[in-house]
């Protein structure tokens, strides 16, 4: 039996919204990705340290408590030490660490100011949670979730299943670019927020929401800086071939390679300086400050301190400058590769 008039016809029914087709795009690779027993394990370990965070604010505000509001500032900063470790040991490893700006917390306690060393505690609880933990889980999370994203839309040619319907170039991208977003955030930002609620239920009072309400604020600048530039650098990187697999190994040969060479540069430092490679002294010398841009990890981990309060925008805006660059190069490298395939 002959078919008659087989091909495009005009669609009369009701369209959806340009934001329920990104929607379904990245809900598709959600579920997809959330299928691998490893993602499910890297996901479950990514809310462990918030354990151990819960904690260090529980100690904080039990202190807090014993001592009250109108003890005296040694009489308070004897009982944070106390409950936590002492004095001379938080120096120590704030200076190998580079918690910078430390003695803000020391200084508000010495002055007996509880709510302004609440203000400086909590964020900088919430710093070294986006910096040291999150950070590390993050890297492996989306090296496991984004390289298949759009190589295996290259690979499978489902670039003319997308392209023939109603979806435009943009809303695949914001699709695609919401998986990663969506796994960061749920392993980042809802923590961090549920360790400020937490910590507001530890409080004495609910005053304490108007001497730390930046707080939450600085968790979503922060979840802004970390989720914007690595998941359009991955989703480039996935773009530009049809196997995963070297997908995968340019991503974590960016981080790696970037951050060796970065500590290559502060071990030649140190044996220089005859001091230990992770002092004072060998982190803030400005050689090891100016090749610090090599170091992904390293700019993500500044900016994200800058954005809490512990860094001045002099000693980030190299990094500010590395991690912009990286994002709009991506961004068009991955727009000009999407538009590859319907480019007349």
């Amino acid at each position: 039996m002959p078919l008659h008039d087989v091909g495009y016809r005009k669609w009369n029914g009701r369209r959806t919204s340009n934001l329920s087709r990104t929607l379904a795009i990245a809900e598709t690779g959600i579920r997809l990705a959330s299928k691998s027993n490893w993602v499910k394990r890297m996901v479950l370990f990514a809310w462990l340290p918030v354990v151990w965070w819960g904690v260090a604010f529980f100690a904080y505000e039990r202190a807090v408590e014993r001592t009250g509001s109108n003890s005296e500032a040694l009489s308070a900063k004897q009982a944070v030490i106390t409950s936590t470790i002492q004095r001379d040991a938080m120096e120590r490893i704030a200076s190998r660490y580079r918690i910078p700006q430390v003695n803000r917390l020391f200084q508000k306690l010495d002055e007996g100011d509880v709510e302004g060393s609440r203000n400086i505690f909590w964020s900088w609880l919430m710093m070294t949670f986006f910096r040291y933990p999150q950070a590390l889980l993050i890297l492996f999370l989306v090296g496991a979730t984004v390289p298949p994203l759009i190589s295996r839309d290259i690979r499978s040619r489902a670039f003319l299943i997308y392209f023939s319907r109603p979806i435009g170039r943009l809303e695949y991208i914001f699709g695609k670019l919401l998986v990663p977003i969506g796994f960061i955030i749920f392993v980042t930002t809802l923590p961090a927020l549920g360790l400020y609620v937490f910590a507001i239920g530890m409080s004495p009072n609910l005053d304490v929401i108007w001497s730390t309400w930046d707080v939450p604020i600085k968790i979503l600048t922060a979840t802004v800086a970390l989720v914007i530039p690595t998941s359009l650098l991955a989703l480039m990187l996935s773009s530009l071939t049809q196997e995963a697999k070297f997908v995968s190994f340019a991503w974590f040969a960016i981080w790696t390679l970037g951050h060796g060479a970065w500590l290559a540069v502060q071990f030649t430092t140190a044996i220089r300086l005859n001091q230990p490679p992770f002092s004072g002294i060998v982190m803030n010398d400005p050689t090891v400050v100016k090749w610090s841009v090599l170091s992904l990890y390293n700019n993500l981990g500044s900016i994200q301190s800058w954005i809490f309060g512990f860094h001045d925008f002099s000693d980030v805006w190299p990094g500010i400058a590395a991690l912009a660059f990286i994002t709009i190069f991506s961004s068009i490298v991955l727009y000009r590769r999407v538009s590859a395939p319907i480019r007349v």
